[in-house]
């Protein structure tokens, strides 16, 4: 096997629930260092929590967490996993840095390997890094869970060419960290991302096995509260984990389809290819085998490959 890949997950964990079925497929996956937990966008103390949480759970307090640019504004539906942390004391994990972005620039700037930035949420943290010290793209890579560039994923009843979230937070923070810099970057869009959905079968496999797993059971207690804040109508499945894509594309290229393409957003926030303002970008485009993939997400999470 080779050297486990060394990384940083910066997220907006505990706004929508696929962030948190992503931190337990990393802590379930040997192919992964996972080094430390960034908190972006929202409300960061809290996103901090349900991390620091979870990495106790899994008995990985030596991973660092980090809090970070906490958003502004109207935070209102960015909180909804709260009843899971809310007697949580956060001063008692050990590894905890109030200052998110300056561990997050200190670690990339020391680390005798390469460093891996995975970003599964908006980009205020990523800006933030490269604002303080640019020179952190020479010792690191991103891979950024965001765009959509030709709606295969949503087609029938997403917008064409539609918005995505993760950039619309704020397109110059987006434009700022991935865009407008020499970080070499690896894209995975919605047009892989979405609608990746566990069927009742994989779903219901995964809730048997949290019965004598603590961070199955922690992480189906997680998506149990985010049905019932979010007036879910449950039926069996899960609700889309857009972001097991992008730890996917960390083990294995495998069951993706990639191309190298100049990616662009415009002023409106909409995802173009375009060859003379684009930043050339390594894009999974396609799924070669998503059904294969549901079946390893499943296996992973519950220990057996």
């Amino acid at each position: 096997m080779k050297k486990p890949v060394p990384l940083i997950l910066d997220t907006d964990i505990g706004c929508d629930i696929d962030d948190t079925w992503a931190l337990a497929m990393i802590l379930r996956s040997p192919e992964i260092d996972l080094r430390m937990v960034t908190s972006a966008a929202f409300d960061t103390t809290y996103q901090a929590k349900l991390a620091a949480k979870m990495l106790q759970i899994a008995g990985r307090e030596d991973v660092a967490v980090g809090i970070g640019v906490h958003g502004s504004g109207n935070l209102e539906g960015c909180s909804n996993i709260t009843d899971w942390v809310e007697d949580y004391d956060l001063s008692s994990y050990p590894n905890l840095y109030e200052d998110g972005i300056d561990a997050m620039v200190k670690h990339i700037l020391t680390s005798k390997e390469k460093v891996t930035v995975l970003a599964i949420g908006p980009c205020t943290n990523l800006a933030a890094a490269i604002q303080r010290e640019p020179r952190i793209v020479e010792n690191s890579r991103l891979v950024f869970v965001g765009a959509n560039l030709y709606n295969g994923a949503f087609r029938g009843w997403y917008p064409p060419l539609g918005k995505e979230s993760n950039i619309n937070v704020s397109i110059e923070a987006y434009r700022i960290g991935v865009e407008k810099n020499d970080w070499e970057v690896e894209l995975i869009p919605l047009d892989v991302s979405g609608c990746t959905i566990l069927e009742t079968a994989y779903f219901d496999h995964i809730r048997e096995t949290a019965k004598e797993d603590l961070l199955m059971a922690a992480l189906v207690e997680n998506t149990d509260i985010w049905f019932k804040n979010m007036n879910y109508d449950y039926h069996g499945p899960t609700s889309a984990l857009f972001d097991t894509v992008g730890v996917y594309a960390l083990i294995s290229r495998e069951l993706l389809n990639y191309e190298r393409l100049p990616v662009y957003v415009n002023d409106k926030g909409i995802t173009l290819i375009d060859p003379m303002r684009g930043k050339m970008m390594d894009c999974a485009i396609s799924w070669k085998d998503k059904e294969k993939f549901y079946k390893f997400l499943t296996a992973r999470l519950c220990g057996e490959v």
